[in-house]
């Protein structure tokens, strides 16, 4: 089986419809891994669009739109950004999105938006919190998102030590026997890792490899929608570099 994986898409439709298009004659099902919406000017289409996912779970934007977190520790952009969405999310779509769970338990993986130990919100860029969330996993991959940085750390259980593998221009990564793997394919709609392309990866269950790929959309419409709405410069500026 093939599997899509997907995360960060913050209500940016051109780049998951890019990546839709490559997708779906390619692989089985697709996996949303959370923050379906915030920061971009497209949430409805975006929430319609999870109507393509097998599995979608919920980010902590996502989760600050819907009142299930307080979003007082966002900068004001982000801040901008929920208050935005929540008045012009429609009631169904905030209604769909109150039935998404925080973490997923499949047969080999789990799937979570930000870590097995802190589902909505903790960022897995530090030894510390990387190690905390390897010694908690009964299953040997997790997919997660929330950073917005694709790249895998590995778990060897060997030695007992941490790899962390970049994928940020794309790339393969084998998945081998005596190893854990906490995996993020990026974010489809406001990458931070230098390269603005859209990310994201395919699982090959049966090759067992995992490819992240990075594919170019129409930035210019997104940056001219939010323009055009107001957004500020920030968070349509910041997309042409994928910071």
């Amino acid at each position: 089986m093939k599997i899509g994986i997907v995360s960060d898409i913050h209500s940016n439709l051109p780049a998951i419809e890019r990546i839709y298009n490559n997708l779906e004659k390619v692989v089985d099902e697709i996996y949303s891994l959370g923050d379906i919406i915030g920061y971009g000017p497209y949430p409805n289409e975006c929430v319609d669009f999870l109507k393509y996912f097998k599995f979608s779970i919920l980010g902590n934007h996502d989760a600050a739109v819907i009142g299930l977190r307080e979003y007082n520790d966002f900068n004001e952009y982000a801040k901008f950004a929920i208050e935005w969405t929540k008045d012009n999310l429609s009631w169904e779509y905030l209604e769909k999105l109150k039935k998404f769970p925080q973490v997923l338990e499949l047969d080999d993986v789990y799937l979570v938006h930000g870590s097995l130990r802190d589902p909505l919100d903790e960022y897995l860029i530090n030894y510390y919190s990387v190690y905390a969330n390897f010694e908690l996993m009964e299953k040997k991959i997790a997919f997660f998102g929330h950073t917005h940085l694709a790249g895998a750390f590995l778990y060897s259980e060997k030695d007992r030590e941490i790899y962390y593998i970049n994928f940020a221009e794309g790339g393969e990564l084998k998945i081998r026997k005596g190893y854990k793997y906490l995996i993020n394919p990026g974010s489809v709609g406001q990458p931070r890792d230098g390269n603005w392309k859209a990310s994201y990866a395919i699982y090959d269950t049966n090759l067992n490899i995992v490819e992240f790929r990075r594919v170019e959309y129409d930035l210019e419409k997104t940056q001219k929608y939010m323009q055009g709405l107001g957004f500020p410069r920030y968070l349509w500026e910041r997309l042409q570099y994928g910071r």
